[in-house]
């Protein structure tokens, strides 16, 4: 007896990102927890503190650049430079206060550029919709 397993074709899910869509097509997030340790007097170990790292979030796309290209680059370097959170849906997820990291354009000569944005936030993540 022999089975398959059905393929489907994910399309890119539209985020908005500082008022521009990317139609993102690979996601990635990493958060992380430190730990201090400290030596006992008989030798053990016992942990003194403990804290949550902000967490970091990839957009990596494409975005329509037929109109005003420059605006994109405008608004992104605007948001690099910003101390202000800014909040982003993705995937029926909230993530609020938002910092850009950083991002990358590629612009091929063509309707469409590759674009990747790096955000970090502390806050945690916030489901959207319920399942």
């Amino acid at each position: 007896m022999s089975t398959y397993t059905a393929l489907t074709e994910r399309s890119a899910l539209p985020v908005n990102i500082g008022g521009t869509v990317i139609y993102c097509e690979s996601f990635r997030i990493s958060a992380a927890r430190v730990m201090k340790e400290e030596s006992t007097a008989d030798g053990g170990t016992v942990l003194t503190n403990s804290a949550f790292r902000s967490s970091r979030l990839a957009f990596t796309g494409r975005v329509c650049i037929t109109d005003d290209p420059e605006d994109i680059i405008l608004g992104y370097n605007a948001l690099v430079r910003s101390a202000s959170g800014f909040g982003i849906n993705y995937m029926g997820l909230s993530f609020s206060d938002c910092r850009m990291l950083s991002y990358t354009l590629e612009d091929k000569g063509g309707e469409w550029a590759d674009v990747t944005v790096t955000v970090m936030t502390a806050e945690p993540v916030i489901r959207e919709v319920t399942p």
